[in-house]
């Protein structure tokens, strides 16, 4: 269990630690020669009924309020230390705020120097507390009256920490990990080490893992906690790793995070439940927001003031999941402005304040089950991209299997969708289809493009073509190349393009991927080049061939054929894309020629674009590779 303290400058935090386990925090020299804590301590308390007990101890003056907040982050509970012959200064009540928004409501409050104040002292002290825990709505424990001095009410301190600890929570430990750090330093012989705590999952010493910002690949060398080696960390404790990878000066550094690689993900835009303080007043300026052990500056707008809804707008991305806390300062008047819990990481820049987002959001707060969550993200999109969701929620593999369980969804790519959302996206599909038919029997199909603008389903593309290759594989439908159709529809052409089809069909089949130009078949057949371009684009509107480009048409199969180069580069290239020369050498098609290929590649949903590299689609590396 992980506690920290919280109280005003000079009530007796790091004496109360030092009295409960034998350790002065304050290590720095200046912290020593001031008498001031400066940064965050730690110390630990082994208790036989309950474990180790990790206390942080923060500093407790204004100018060090980011510093204080990295020590609450991770804590399960704190010690909120009020002086009795002083009572509730400034920064108990502010600290006492920052409790409150990031939702620790465990606090056990601790009267100290009852050795410097008269029982009616002592009484109003307790009193004014009492009435600010009651004013914020948080849970009234106990309070437990002691001198640092004396050592008089200690015995009463200790049962009520063991307490604490034996009611806390337990810390699922089944997700992947994700360890907050937020201290470095170098040891002689050993190098790198960092101090944190683990907010999900086991560690174990080997691990390897993504450092935030920039996902770097470090290694955990070792494990200690309170100074003694151990070989794995579960959730919710605090250790120091011994760390070997890609470090260097600037990282790891406190606010960092460890995690998986597939984890890694960072956002400058986070969707947030906000809630501001009394008297506060929320502007469009820079802001300062800190987030785990991280402070950074950005701005914050409104998204649904009724509703506490807003957006974060960082100056640089972080790392966040669902249910991280945000607090949100005023870095000119050094005042906390408000706080609130991450709805979405990965926040909306198009579309952020449209109401069918904003009810969507709303149906997410408070939301703690990944299952519910799923569920009511199906309510209002009609597809969930699956691994962008795994990291929203931190989710391993076996978790998102049991999320599935729960939540009965069928899978396309990676997007996950409702089973009646489906069912009747298909029944469309196949309806479009059999009006097509029977409007125009004479085509072959319809391309898939012109299907799926007729059938308007209202999915993404990708998503859309996976959702055909399904119904051909069912057997309701059937694709050659871009062309798709019943399987029991037999196109009745007109008798003469029957005729010239018969001859033309056998000089595109033979010519492989380069098939003759429209002048170059008009000459063979002794046809007109006007007549065969007619002809041909009729032959196009039914569905027999592809206008690859002006002059020149493929068969629907010849696009498999097609495609199937692009798939080869793709699946041999580490970042599974490939340039028009790499086509160009592997087709052998020539440089004109290629252009035009790539280029309705693109247009049929074959392969997309980026910074002059292709990539296949979905629905065709499921087809093809």
């Amino acid at each position: 269990m992980i506690i920290a303290t919280a109280g005003h400058v000079d009530h007796g935090k790091t004496s109360l630690i030092k009295a409960l386990t034998g350790k002065h925090t304050d290590q720095l020299t200046e912290e020593q020669r001031r008498g001031l804590t400066i940064d965050l301590g730690f110390a630990w308390l082994h208790e036989p009924r309950v474990g180790a007990v990790a206390f942080v101890d923060v500093p407790g003056h204004a100018r060090f309020i980011r510093t204080m907040l990295a020590g609450l982050a991770g804590a399960d509970a704190a010690l909120l230390v009020v002086a009795a012959d002083e009572g509730p200064m400034p920064q108990t009540l502010e600290h006492l705020d920052l409790l409150d928004l990031l939702g620790i409501n465990r606090v056990q409050v601790v009267i100290t120097a009852i050795d410097r104040a008269s029982p009616a002292q002592r009484a109003a002290t307790e009193l004014a507390i009492q009435e600010q825990l009651e004013t914020r709505g948080m849970a009234s424990r106990p309070i437990v009256a002691i001198s640092n001095l004396t050592g008089e009410g200690m015995a009463e301190l200790l049962a009520a920490i063991r307490q604490l600890a034996l009611s806390a929570a337990p810390v699922d430990a089944s997700g992947p990990p994700r360890f907050l750090v937020d201290r470095r330093f170098t040891v002689t012989g050993s190098g790198c080490v960092v101090t944190g705590t683990l907010l999900s999952g086991t560690l174990h010493s080997g691990d390897t893992l993504a450092l935030t910002p920039d996902a770097r690949n470090v290694r955990i060398r070792g494990i200690q906690q309170d100074g003694q080696p151990i070989k794995q960390l579960p959730a919710g404790q605090r250790a120091a790793l011994n760390l070997v990878g890609e470090l260097d000066e600037q990282h790891p550094q406190r606010g960092d995070w460890l995690l998986p690689a597939a984890m890694h993900q960072l956002s400058a835009r986070l969707d947030i439940s906000l809630r501001l303080l009394p008297q506060a007043k929320l502007h469009r300026g820079t802001l300062q927001l800190l987030a785990g052990a991280s402070v950074s500056s950005g701005r914050v707008v409104w998204l649904d003031e009724q509703a506490g809804l807003a957006q974060v707008l960082l100056d640089q991305p972080l790392h966040a999941r669902v249910g991280d806390s945000i607090i949100v300062r005023e870095p000119a008047a050094n005042q906390t402005l408000g706080g609130g819990q991450v709805i979405d990481p990965v926040g909306r820049q198009r579309g952020r304040s449209k109401p069918e987002h904003l009810t969507r959001l709303q149906a997410l707060l408070g939301v703690t089950s990944p299952s519910q969550a799923l569920d009511q993200e199906l309510q209002y999109q009609p597809e969930v991209d699956w691994p962008a969701f795994v990291r929203r929620w931190q989710l391993t593999d076996s978790r998102l299997d049991e999320v599935l369980d729960d939540v009965s969804l069928v899978r396309l790519g990676n997007q996950l969708l409702l089973p009646q959302r489906v069912e009747e996206a298909e029944l469309r599909l196949l309806q479009v289809m059999q009006n097509s038919h029977a409007e125009h029997p004479e085509q072959q199909g319809l391309p898939q493009q012109a299907l799926l603008k007729r059938a308007a389903i209202g999915l993404s593309v990708p998503t859309s073509g996976l959702l055909i290759k399904r119904l051909v594989t069912q057997g309701q439908l059937c694709q050659a190349g871009g062309i798709v159709a019943l399987p029991n529809h037999q196109p009745r052409m007109p008798d003469n393009d029957q005729t010239l089809w018969q001859q033309v069909e056998p000089l595109l089949a033979n010519a492989g991927l380069r098939p003759p130009i429209v002048g170059e078949l008009a000459e063979q057949l002794g046809q007109s080049r006007a007549d065969m371009l007619a002809f041909l684009r009729r032959m196009q509107v039914w569905g027999f061939v592809l206008g690859v480009a002006p002059n020149r048409f493929y068969l629907p199969q010849q696009l498999d054929a097609l495609a199937a180069i692009a798939a080869e580069l793709c699946n041999e290239a580490p970042d599974s894309g490939f340039v028009a020369a790499q086509y160009r050498d592997r087709s052998g098609i020539g440089r004109n020629l290629t252009i035009q290929v790539l280029e309705y590649l693109d247009r049929a949903g074959v392969t997309w674009s980026r910074q002059q590299r292709r990539y296949l689609q979905p629905a065709w590396q499921r087809e093809i590779t």
